[in-house]
């Protein structure tokens, strides 16, 4: 049985809450636009993390769904903007809102979206207390997210950033999700101070692992998989990683073709090839291989607060499908 076939019913409990909140409004055509990513399929990373952390701690992990379900419209509505700034055509296999839609229907719809993911938040049943920290630990987060892109689109004008420069962005942009999933998650469960921090922790090393295997899945996916052109972060000039990695080792004509194709929209299928040919030349493929593979690593230690359980396997199994996954 695969992983998600084992979080089947809870991923269900998170799809429903989904769709029953995406019902809202009286315009159609904006409904239909904030619904065409969160409905549209996608694995509820997220909010299955909340959901096993709660789980693994109180064995109530159901309780989490409110905030799971909010987490993840949150999530969407950075999505929806970032495919504007990306002027991306497509997302999970689908056209993306703007596309489909207009920019300025895109916009409106990623706005509400946001609204929308703070109301289901407040849907929660736990006390005042502890909705006011967890409200203000997500809008923290939807914060960092939102400064993390600005540092990723002000790389895309550099050629020397560093590695501790590319970390603190996907610290803000990706894993600060990841994070803020894990450790409400312990909070909404009422976990220990340690299992709190170290669920956060969790996350956290679990989101800088994710992003850095979607970086490589970017160069080695199949399109049909990752639902985007493979070779696309190139294309756009994203300073990931791997990116970061081959402006500091590649040298001479080496480092000159590639930063040719770096950000070049109209580069040749053969010109992509030869520049992927260079990025595991230069050894930065498998240096991004390497260091995903030591955070998910670091993230699975993490997990020896939590009592031996089926959610603390599932959290373990959850953890390595953020390397294991094609797409």
């Amino acid at each position: 049985m695969s992983m998600m076939e084992k979080l089947g019913t809870r991923k269900t409990e998170i799809d429903r809450e989904l769709e029953v909140a995406l019902a809202v409004g009286d315009n159609e055509t904006l409904r239909a636009a904030m619904k065409h990513y969160p409905l549209a399929g996608g694995k509820r990373m997220r909010p299955l993390l909340s959901y096993l952390v709660a789980d693994a701690i109180s064995g109530n992990g159901r309780i989490t769904v409110p905030f799971g379900a909010g987490l993840e419209l949150l999530h969407n509505f950075t999505l929806v903007h970032d495919d504007i700034m990306d002027k991306s055509d497509m997302r999970r296999g689908i056209v993306s809102v703007h596309k489909k839609f207009d920019t300025p229907t895109a916009i409106i719809a990623g706005d509400a979206l946001f609204a929308l993911g703070f109301e289901e938040i407040c849907k929660l049943e736990v006390d005042d207390v502890l909705l006011r920290i967890i409200l203000n630990d997500t809008a923290v987060a939807v914060r960092e997210v939102a400064e993390g892109q600005q540092m990723d689109m002000e790389f895309e004008k550099r050629n020397d950033v560093q590695v501790r420069e590319y970390l603190s962005m996907i610290d803000k942009k990706t894993a600060r999700l990841y994070f803020t999933a894990a450790r409400v998650g312990a909070i909404i469960a009422k976990g220990t101070i340690d299992q709190i921090k170290a669920m956060g922790d969790c996350g956290y090393l679990m989101g800088v692992g994710f992003q850095i295997w979607d970086d490589v899945l970017d160069l080695e996916g199949v399109e049909e998989k990752t639902g985007k052109p493979v070779g696309g972060d190139i294309r756009e000039g994203k300073r990931t990683l791997i990116a970061v990695h081959a402006m500091t080792n590649l040298k001479g004509e080496d480092r000159k073709s590639f930063l040719s194709v770096l950000g070049n929209q109209r580069a040749s299928r053969k010109t992509m090839q030869e520049a992927t040919d260079l990025l595991h030349k230069s050894g930065s493929v498998s240096y991004a291989k390497n260091f995903a593979l030591e955070y998910i690593r670091e993230a699975k230690e993490k997990t020896s607060v939590l009592k031996g359980s089926e959610a603390k396997d599932l959290i373990l199994e959850l953890i390595d499908f953020a390397i294991r996954r094609e797409g």
